[in-house]
């Protein structure tokens, strides 16, 4: 301890005499300053999606004076763009069995050996909370389980943030939200559908979920413009309009709707360009086929375009004319909406789950029904028809994303439900 009203001339007092003077009155001492603590973050994937993003978010938001993180990676995903990205912030990452409730592993066969997986990261989890004292667990997505209860064995707080509306088998759906109940201390959610998700299957879980926004930042664009780049990839002209989505290929999100609305659209707008940006699952190669074959089928060859993740979606966004996000099953929340809404861009989603609470429907961009391509179409007609009505859209949007989705409130936010988790008795 050091006192704090020491003149800087006087001689600093030995250690024990300094502590006898912090009982005696009038003397103020300096409040000790103790060493951050770790917050072990568990998180089920090594990709840049939404998710992993959320995660990257999550730890920019640690006050780093009080925290400082920690991250375990499933050990089934030893490569991919998360882990590069850790190294680059400075950020302690491992690779260890997690046991991830992924769908691939809710089979039969493969049911025993995610059970040995879930017991082996249920372990290291516990084990590693205990030996580095970590403040707090952070299980990032439902389906990281193992997490949420080797810290709650370990005797740490528990955070766990949903980002998902799970769809299930039920008693998948039974066992998670009985152990969210069991582990969970504070339940954060990215929207308020993924809230009454939740509460549908747990009521009682009311006083534990709070609502935190994913914060939105996207990449600078590219100094060459972002247009040009794309446009000259894919071969769409200069003047030729341009619909697109962002998003994994994968059976909801929506790609063949845009391909068969697309279809309908052509018939009014023939110079029109459409084009999926996105990567797909290890194993879901099968969905990506299917979407070939029905391009082909539908003729679209040459007018819709299949293009791969990229890192800086910026210039993705700002090469489109309209966004589309035609998910089939309800979206969590919606990321790619606000990033293109930054962006100053129109766009149409579907009217459920979370991407109802981003778009004010004709103001903001436009809400259609789901799985509807002839409604896709119509509206994707309407913005066509009216450059001055997109222009309005787009700017309204930007307007209420940069006001509702930055970094600063998301982190404030998620530092509060920290600090109240780790200083509760």
């Amino acid at each position: 301890m050091t006192i704090a009203s020491q003149p800087e001339n006087r001689r600093r007092a030995p250690a024990a005499d300094r502590l006898a003077c912090a009982s005696k009155p009038g003397i103020r001492v300096a409040k000790r300053v103790m060493p951050p603590r770790p917050v072990l973050f568990i998180h089920h994937a090594n990709d840049m999606y939404g998710a992993d993003i959320g995660l990257l978010h999550a730890i920019q938001s640690l006050d780093r004076q009080k925290y400082f993180p920690i991250v375990i990676l499933p050990a089934d995903m030893p490569t991919g763009m998360l882990s590069p990205e850790l190294e680059r912030l400075g950020v302690e990452y491992h690779f260890a069995p997690l046991g991830i409730l992924r769908r691939k592993y809710l089979k039969p066969r493969a049911i025993a050996s995610l059970g040995l997986d879930l017991i082996k990261g249920i372990a290291y989890v516990r084990a590693t909370a205990r030996e580095r004292r970590v403040a707090l667990v952070y299980t990032n997505t439902f389906v990281t389980v193992s997490g949420a209860i080797g810290g709650t064995f370990a005797g740490v707080p528990v955070l766990w943030h949903i980002r998902e509306i799970v769809a299930m088998p039920r008693a998948v759906r039974w066992l998670l939200y009985k152990t969210l109940g069991w582990c969970a201390d504070r339940v954060v959610c990215i929207s308020q559908a993924v809230r009454e998700n939740i509460l549908k299957e747990a009521p009682r879980l009311a006083s534990k979920a709070v609502v935190v926004y994913n914060a939105v930042t996207v990449a600078a664009p590219n100094i060459a413009g972002a247009a040009v780049g794309l446009r000259e990839e894919l071969g769409v002209p200069q003047d030729a309009p341009l619909v697109g989505m962002v998003g994994r290929i994968s059976h909801w999100k929506g790609q063949e709707i845009l391909a068969e609305a697309a279809a309908l659209v052509l018939q009014n707008y023939p110079h029109a360009h459409f084009v999926a940006v996105g990567s797909y699952f290890a194993d879901e190669s099968h969905y990506l086929d299917k979407l070939k074959s029905l391009i082909t089928t539908l003729k679209l060859d040459g007018r819709f375009h299949i293009a791969d993740y990229r890192s800086n979606v910026t210039d993705v966004y700002r090469a489109l004319d309209i966004f589309v996000l035609p998910s089939i099953k309800p979206e969590p929340f919606g990321r790619v909406t606000v990033e293109a809404m930054t962006q100053g861009r129109a766009v149409i989603a579907t009217n459920h789950g979370g991407t109802v609470e981003l778009i004010e429907n004709g103001v903001t961009g436009m809400l259609v029904p789901p799985a509807d391509a002839q409604a896709l179409g119509a509206a994707i007609e309407v913005l066509l028809a009216d450059p001055a009505l997109r222009e309005r859209m787009g700017q309204a949007a930007a307007i209420y994303a940069q006001e509702h989705f930055g970094l600063p409130g998301h982190a404030e936010q998620m530092r509060q439900v920290v600090e109240e988790l780790v200083t509760r008795p």
